[in-house]
């Protein structure tokens, strides 16, 4: 048998799928002709196929070195790279196959794939245009092309692309669940539950279905069937906790179950805590603010009587590496990472998986604060134009002093910020009972503000002491924001300032989540050119700013007194999805 016919047969054994023996005949050919490309090609593309990428490129380079010049051996070859996580490599190989061949289909489309990878969506979307246009019905193609368009938060186009894939194949499941998903985005939530319907008609095990039409049902306050949505996900995943804290809140909506609400916020934090302390443990660095948080941190804990071993461990620790790196004295620089030692990394791992966690009461009489006249501060809301206000001493007494205690002895501040300050999530353990109290307690004093809304999400953040600023300009996806802080007042040392800045002018309807959210130039232009006026409120322990989350607003510029307890607090609830104008 001659080279071709062995070739024609390698072929037929790996369309056949059996990969060891077309591996065998390349073998055999490449014993006789070590420069046939071909059969290299093919033993890359065997290798692949088994999950083998590295072999796969080797044999793939060492055809490429022999024929250069075929398109299918440069893009297949960055799929390959793309298997190994070298991104600007196969976005390169990529590239030469279209410049061989502008007519590759596949390579622009699984250029468009990296480059999404990338983050580089925009780009992406041309790749997945050019694709299209080459190839009017790969379903694929508009499918990844909709996934992109909704990174960008372009709902509307999305749903045209996801539409256009379902045009070639109707039955294809990723089109239908990110149909759904543009349909989130645009708010139509009932046409959304139908396509989640679909979706889980042809695939009844897949858990996000369950899980993005309960978020649907719960916005629509069907929560007896939002509650079976999500019981089904849990299911199907057990062990996925986003389902579980949205799930949480749902539950909260109906009954008010906090022993329920404090089993799962134990569970959020530790699970954030067991993902921190894996990062922690395979990079072996920590960053200097973040060390000198954690050192006053655990000094704190052993001067209130949380002083187990493995708390004394972490202190003396932390104390070294910041003897030895000078971060005691780093607040407001860039912040930099400190190589520590294994030893020293062990050392942290055990603290943050037994930190102590502050357990608030299951409920108080009452959260907010009795002797303010809410009704007046609801019309306060409601008649400003825009929408803003703030209430003084908003919390009891009481609730302030078990919310101080909760923020300051839980190992609750699991993500790092560049610009020096650290954050608590609701899905990472930052909610206990008493929390969603406070909520519900918002919702009966100002039934015409929070009455329709749903609790979407709740954070907080905790600052260095001294910053030039904190949280960057900035728009939030929901109806209502409710910011309050909790440090003590003696702490702020400008009571001018430290506070929040608020705009009269509110992000333009057409701006996706990332124009509004992450781009402060745009943003900054876009103030200016529409004259918008601020409006500083400065920093006040329980002084809350309630305003429509649709305006701009930022962070002022903070100086505070050093030390543990003197770091600046702020707590944020969100309420409704969307903007509100």
């Amino acid at each position: 048998m001659d080279a071709d016919s062995r070739l024609n047969q390698a072929r037929g054994l790996y369309g056949a799928g059996d990969f060891a023996q077309a591996a065998a005949v390349c073998e055999g050919l490449i014993a006789r002709q070590p420069d046939h490309s071909a059969a290299l090609y093919m033993l890359g593309m065997i290798a692949y196929q088994q999950d083998d990428p590295s072999k796969a490129l080797l044999y793939i380079d060492r055809a490429i070195g022999r024929d250069p010049q075929k398109a299918n051996m440069h893009s297949n070859r960055g799929l390959v790279l793309q298997a190994l996580g070298r991104l600007d490599e196969a976005l390169q190989s990529y590239d030469r196959a279209i410049r061989l061949d502008r007519a590759y289909v596949d390579a622009h489309y699984n250029r468009g794939i990296t480059l999404q990878l990338l983050g580089r969506t925009e780009d992406a979307i041309a790749s997945y245009d050019a694709a299209v246009a080459l190839e009017p019905q790969f379903a694929e193609a508009y499918l990844n092309r909709g996934s992109a368009l909704q990174d960008l938060s372009k709902s509307e186009a999305a749903l045209a692309s996801y539409d256009a894939a379902l045009a070639i194949q109707p039955n294809l499941v990723e089109g239908l669940f990110g149909r759904g998903v543009a349909l989130d985005g645009l708010g139509q939530w009932e046409r959304a539950i139908a396509a989640y319907d679909n979706v889980i008609a042809l695939q009844p095990d897949l858990a996000g279905a369950y899980f993005n039409r309960g978020n649907d049902l719960k916005v629509l306050r069907r929560f007896d069937e939002a509650m079976a949505d999500y019981e089904r996900a849990i299911a199907l995943q057990p062990q996925n906790l986003d389902i579980k804290h949205v799930m949480m809140v749902c539950n909260f909506e109906r009954l008010h179950d906090p022993a329920f609400v404090e089993r799962l916020s134990i569970e959020l934090a530790a699970d954030a805590l067991e993902k921190q302390s894996a990062a922690l443990r395979t990079r072996l660095n920590i960053l200097d603010y973040r060390a000198l948080h954690d050192l006053e941190y655990t000094t704190y804990l052993m001067a209130n009587g949380y002083s187990d071993t493995n708390v004394i461990a972490a202190n003396a620790a932390l104390r070294e590496i910041c003897a030895r790196h000078g971060a005691a004295h780093t607040h407001a620089n860039n912040p930099r990472p400190i190589e520590i030692t294994k030893g020293e990394s062990d050392a942290l791992i055990r603290f943050r998986k037994t930190a102590p966690r502050y357990q608030m009461p299951a409920s108080l009489r009452s959260c907010l604060n009795e002797h303010n006249d809410w009704a007046a501060l609801e019309d306060q809301y409601l008649d400003s134009t825009p929408e803003v206000t703030f209430i003084e001493n908003m919390l009891s007494a009481e609730c302030l002093a078990e919310l101080i205690k909760f923020c300051l002895i839980s190992p609750i501040w699991n993500r790092e910020y560049k610009a020096h300050y650290l954050g608590a999530n609701f899905e990472e353990g930052f909610v206990s009972p008493l929390h969603l109290q406070i909520a519900a307690e918002l919702r009966k004093k100002m039934p015409r503000i929070f009455g329709t809304y749903d609790l979407t999400q709740l954070w907080a953040f905790k600052y260095s002491s001294v910053m030039g600023r904190g949280i960057n300009v900035h728009a939030d996806f929901a109806r209502v924001n409710l910011n309050f802080w909790i440090t003590p007042e003696d702490a702020n040392l400008d009571p001018t300032s430290g506070g929040l800045i608020v705009y009269d002018v509110p992000a333009p309807a057409t701006w996706s989540y990332q124009d509004y959210n992450k781009n402060d130039e745009q943003i900054y232009a876009f103030l200016k050119e529409h004259n918008a006026r601020s409006r500083a409120i400065p920093y006040k322990c329980n002084r809350a700013i309630l305003f429509n989350s649709n305006l701009f607003h930022e962070t002022d510029k903070i100086r505070f007194k050093t030390g543990y307890e003197n770091r600046r607090i702020n707590v944020t609830y969100l309420f409704g999805r969307g903007l509100k104008y």
